[in-house]
């Protein structure tokens, strides 16, 4: 597992409609840093799971 700093993150989920889809939903990672965008392309026929946390050091919160 890489774990990398990004200036900004942009997470986009599309349910797709179309009769003839590879999956159910498309979710896409986008970052920046440095000037350098990635991209990085999911594809599942499950909903995807959305879930925020914190933590404060001592443990981690689940949020709503």
């Amino acid at each position: 597992m890489a774990i990398v700093k990004s200036k900004k993150i942009e997470i986009e989920i599309q349910k797709q409609l179309m009769a003839d889809a590879g999956c159910k939903y498309m979710v896409l990672v986008k970052s920046e840093n440095n000037n350098k965008n990635k991209l990085k392309i999911l594809n599942t026929d499950i909903e995807p799971i959305i879930k925020f946390s914190e933590d404060n050091g001592h443990i981690v919160v689940i949020k709503n």
